[in-house]
């Protein structure tokens, strides 16, 4: 609810719990009210640069129509990393499918091969090094890099051992399974990237006219930040106040008519909503006497939506009871 609408609902209340006592609320079972508004605040779904933003106050949209465009440089790049992601999980899956072929065990076992000789280097400059270090002939820093040269050498070779090993396994279930799952994530990504790549053009998903414009053509926006307000074409509604000894004539679904200046003939409308709670006067003391001050608040959607579309937010009006 905006201010102007709250400033608007505190007046007619007012107006209507003051003429409680006179009786002057209730005349022929007609009750004061305003048009309330209900906007749909359409908002940026990230933060970006407003590319397009061709709409004005009182454009008419429809479902699906284009809102406005934000910048989709970095979701384009986003999507093709995501796109040549899922190729190579495609292609490492496919590759374990097949096994490994000869020409892969002879690489991998040329690796096995030049780690062993890494391995036998690092353990002779390691040998080399360390007496003269436990001497004090060199620095303690160079036999700490002569060791750690020689267990990284050492890893090597294990680790190209155990790829040989794998590599030569009759059935890798274990690996498919994972490539299979890299596979799955990576088609969720593509799909995540595309939703973000689609929702930089943002379309109506609301008929209706556009009521307030936040942001323009050119201007940074957050995410979540509104860039347009449209006013829906169900979304007028009628509110107006009744005392309590007169609530048990109404009920949800119940058809009453609203009297607007300068109209001749009424406008049909439905209640859709019935405050659970009372309102009162201050100050606030019950008693039997301030009972009769009590006040509920009902709201009431006109059901021709051709006539509701020349109704404006603000503009008071006379309820009739059903």
């Amino acid at each position: 609810m905006s201010i102007n609408d709250q400033v608007i609902r505190i007046l007619v209340l007012g107006a209507a719990i003051a003429g409680l006592g006179a009786c002057e609320v209730r005349q022929d079972d007609v009750y004061v009210g305003y048009i309330e508004a209900e906007y749909v605040y359409v908002a940026a779904p990230e933060a970006g640069w407003l590319v397009e933003a061709p709409l004005a106050e009182g454009d008419v949209v429809r479902e699906g129509d284009t809102l406005f465009t934000l910048d989709n440089e970095r979701q384009r790049a986003l999507y093709d990393m995501a796109a040549a992601q899922l190729e190579e999980a495609g292609a490492r899956a496919a590759n374990i499918e097949t096994g490994a072929r000869p020409e892969e065990i002879a690489r991998l076992e040329a690796q096995f091969s030049e780690a062993k000789a890494t391995l036998e280097l690092a353990r002779r400059e390691r040998d080399r090094w360390m007496p003269l270090v436990d001497e004090g002939n060199a620095s303690r820093a160079r036999g700490d890099q002569v060791t750690a040269d020689y267990e990284a050498a050492e890893a090597r070779v294990k680790a190209a051992e155990d790829a040989i090993k794998v590599a030569r396994l009759g059935g890798r279930d274990a690996e498919r399974d994972a490539a299979g799952a890299a596979r799955t994530a990576a088609e969720a990504g593509l799909a995540e990237a595309a939703w973000r790549l689609r929702e930089r053009v943002v379309t109506a998903r609301r008929s209706g006219r556009i009521e307030e414009v936040f942001h323009r053509e050119g201007e940074m926006v957050g995410a979540g930040a509104p860039v347009l307000a449209v006013l829906p074409e169900d979304g007028l509604k009628a509110r107006f106040f009744v005392p309590q000894d007169a609530l048990t004539g109404f009920q949800v679904g119940a058809n009453v008519q609203l009297r607007i200046d300068g109209r001749a003939e009424t406008v049909p409308a439905r209640i859709t909503h019935i405050a659970s709670e009372a309102e009162f006067t201050p100050p606030v003391i019950y008693s039997a006497e301030s009972r009769e001050k009590l006040v509920f608040l009902i709201e009431a959607k006109p059901t021709d939506t051709a006539v509701s579309a020349s109704l404006r937010p603000g503009l008071p009006v006379d309820v009739v009871a059903p």
